[in-house]
């Protein structure tokens, strides 16, 4: 493909199987290197997903457009999925857009497609130009063009709950025959359990009651619980619901536990959603509460994933829930990092000083493409 004219050009309805197979080979490791009409099968969950995130979604705006390089032959040979986001801060309506499932067919032939697809999304009519998943390959292209990750926004947290029952989830990551380790690792954590119990209060009296609802009701719980923030998507019913029943597809994480606390007057206070898996890892998608109730919903959180029987329970950082994770034995590292730039560098101070919420539901994580396995 060398020496070949590339063009980059706004993603169109034909495109989506081309694209769908190169997310087959470059994040699922479906057969290598190969180019569309193969003969490789195509996942039909998948094609459905990249329809719903870049055609369907609510807030899509004619001038913001997913981003693909075609070559001479018209094949797809790269990709860049653009998703739209309003924002509402101080009294202005913002229009964001976050960047994800980047990708190049054969990059070390094709070395600068990357960087293309990258500056053509910038140059879009976004007011704030965002990712909350780039790997380290991305992050470097993000870097030379002047915009470094912020690490508040870039951790991951983990709490570890049953340390061998984690420690084998861990390994088979890597050394897929490690699951016929996994009655051992349950033996082994029942004695520790034995030994000494975990215990998940952080010392204070606990207020709030948690308690199992709806995704409906949760969301709705969401629509009050934004406002905590300076920063805060422009939610509403229609656009909440849809968010919400995309990220539900994300079964290959678990099942959705949603759970609301309540105040005396009835207002949420605090509000979470993981996916639980009984002896895995559970992973927290969206967690939002009043800044006091931070320490009692981090409790809940790791109190209701131990009773349901995860080995751990993980999540992305948010700067202001991260003195209640460290002061609870949560450990944090590096996965994938988040990287935002603005024409206007007033709309960042909210997101340096933590008062933004632009991740998980309110970010693009709720996208099945972010971990999903598509195994049909």
């Amino acid at each position: 493909m060398s020496g070949q004219q590339i063009i980059i050009r706004d993603f169109e309805a034909g495109d989506i199987e081309g694209v769908a197979r190169m997310f087959q080979r470059t994040f699922r490791g479906h057969g290598g290197r190969r180019h569309a009409g193969d003969g490789q099968k195509i996942s039909k969950t998948l094609v459905a997903s990249i329809e719903q995130s870049f055609f369907r979604h609510p807030w899509n705006e004619p001038g913001l457009h997913s981003k693909v390089a075609v070559d001479e032959a018209g094949r797809v040979v790269g990709f860049i999925g653009v998703t739209p986001a309003r924002l509402e801060f101080e009294g202005r309506s913002l229009l964001a857009a976050f960047a994800g499932s980047m990708m190049v067919d054969d990059p070390k032939a094709n070395p600068l497609i990357g960087a293309r697809l990258l500056r053509a999304f910038l140059a879009g009519p976004q007011d704030i130009s965002l990712t909350e998943t780039a790997n380290h390959t991305a992050l470097g292209m993000w870097q030379k063009l002047g915009h470094p990750l912020d690490p508040a926004y870039s951790l991951n947290w983990m709490r570890i709950l049953r340390p061998a029952s984690t420690a084998l989830q861990l390994l088979e990551w890597r050394v897929p025959f490690a699951r016929l380790l996994r009655p051992f690792g349950r033996i082994a954590d029942r004695a520790i359990a034995v030994i000494r119990r975990p215990s998940f209060g952080g010392g204070e009296a606990r207020r709030l009651t948690f308690r199992d609802v709806t995704a409906e009701e949760f969301g709705r719980a969401m629509l009050v619980l934004k406002d905590v923030f300076a920063m805060r998507p422009q939610w509403d019913a229609q656009s909440i619901d849809w968010l919400i029943a995309q990220s539900e597809q994300k079964r290959s994480f678990g099942y959705p536990e949603w759970r609301v606390a309540y105040g005396p007057d009835g207002r949420p206070q605090a509000a979470y959603v993981y996916f639980a898996k009984a002896g895995g890892i559970g992973w927290v998608l969206q967690a939002l509460s009043l800044p006091a109730r931070a320490g009692e919903m981090v409790e809940d959180i790791f109190g209701h994933a131990y009773n349901y029987g995860c080995a751990s329970v993980r999540g992305a950082a948010h700067p202001w829930l991260t003195p209640a994770l460290l002061s609870r034995k949560a450990v944090f590292m590096g996965r994938s990092f988040y990287v935002v730039h603005a024409r206007d560098k007033a709309f960042l101070e909210p997101i340096k000083t933590g008062q933004a919420l632009i991740s998980g539901i309110a970010g693009e994580r709720w996208m099945p493409l972010v971990g999903d396995t598509f195994d049909d």
